[in-house]
């Protein structure tokens, strides 16, 4: 046998039904030894009605047994399971759960990057107003899905439920959120993100053709503009939460 060969369950079954057997071809023998070592037909029937008792429990055993088998082998065929329905909506809901867990996680992303990206910034500004109703209604299903998240999976399977109908809730608060964005954008005209227009300064006597500092590069100011206008995105969000 290779080494890597799963060996076959033993069942316990062939052999009460052999012990069944046994017991019962060994009545006439117990009831003729008894009496005939001169205990008595009193005796020898008693050891006969016991042996044909321990027969009748291990014939009622193996059948229990097999029974309990084939109603396990049935459930499996029909229902998907061996435990049955209950088993089969446990398993269907751990898998949720871990679906529910990769969904929850690239929506997650997927806003950070939203709110952090200056071209999603431009192009879509209601994600990041929680005045709008759409936007709102995504952030409070986004907080209902935080609280309900666990490192591991719950034994309960109605934290389970609970956690995936919260995920369910906040993708689809999100794609609502994402198509009134893209509907106020395309009916208002994008946000310009980049920094602002300040007055050239005058330049003293002497510095004509100097480099400028880092602090005037218009790429700085743009960096600045977006992490200043991602810190106001996680204080709203923070804000909402809270409320």
């Amino acid at each position: 046998m290779a080494a890597d060969t799963v060996p076959l369950r033993r069942s316990a079954v062939p052999w009460l039904y052999g012990l069944a057997a046994l017991l019962t071809v060994l009545v006439p023998v117990v009831l003729l030894g008894v009496w005939v070592g001169g205990a008595g037909i009193g005796a020898a029937l008693f050891a006969a009605v016991a042996d044909l008792v321990a027969a009748v429990i291990a014939a009622a055993t193996a059948t229990v047994l097999l029974a309990r088998r084939g109603v396990r082998r049935v459930r499996a065929t029909v229902l998907g399971h061996p435990d049955g329905r209950a088993g089969r909506l446990a398993a269907h809901g751990a898998a949720r759960w871990v679906l529910a867990r990769d969904r929850f996680a690239a929506l997650q992303a997927e806003y950070a990057r939203a709110e952090s990206d200056p071209h999603e910034i431009a192009a879509r500004p209601a994600l990041r107003d929680v005045s709008v109703p759409a936007t709102a209604r995504f952030v409070e299903a986004l907080g209902e899905a935080h609280d309900l998240a666990t490192p591991g999976e719950p034994a309960d399977p109605r934290d389970r439920e609970r956690f995936t109908a919260a995920v369910d809730r906040a993708v689809a608060a999100w794609d609502e959120a994402c198509r009134t964005a893209d509907a106020l954008a395309a009916a208002t005209g994008p946000v310009v993100t980049g920094p602002p227009v300040t007055p050239r300064p005058t330049l003293a006597p002497g510095t004509a053709g100097r480099p400028r500092s880092a602090g005037s590069d218009e790429y700085g100011a743009a960096a600045q503009a977006v992490r200043a206008a991602a810190a106001r995105g996680v204080r709203d969000l923070r804000e909402r939460l809270r409320a």
